[in-house]
């Protein structure tokens, strides 16, 4: 989702999402017969805002093999502090094109390598 891809698309989703549920919000105020309609509407826009503003497990790889995780609200955000965090490390080059936002499936695969 490009909305947590870097900080300018973080920050613009987050504030169109925050406008569309002002004005979805001053709809139902202007016309009290359509409320039925859009407040599900309101209620999906607001998770999705959730989502999208709260931090992100990211998992990524090393050249060479290996894997972590760190937490960001952007891949941006990600990238940065695992080449902060492995930047003195010989062995542990951060591969930025593997940071993916961590699901159940991916990280449990992972962790299937330590068993």
């Amino acid at each position: 989702m490009k909305a947590f891809e870097t900080e300018v698309n973080y920050k613009e989703s987050v504030t169109t999402l925050k406008t569309q549920i002002k004005s979805l919000k001053s709809l139902i105020k202007l016309d009290k017969t359509q409320a039925a309609i859009i407040k599900p509407i309101i209620v999906e826009k607001t998770n999705l805002l959730n989502y999208i503003a709260g931090s992100k497990t990211w998992n990524f790889n090393f050249e060479g093999g290996g894997w972590n995780s760190n937490n960001a609200k952007t891949k941006e955000k990600a990238i940065r502090l695992a080449k902060k965090e492995y930047r003195k490390s010989k062995n542990c080059i951060v591969k930025e094109s593997t940071f993916r936002v961590a699901t159940e499936a991916d990280t449990k695969m992972l962790l299937s390598s330590f068993y």
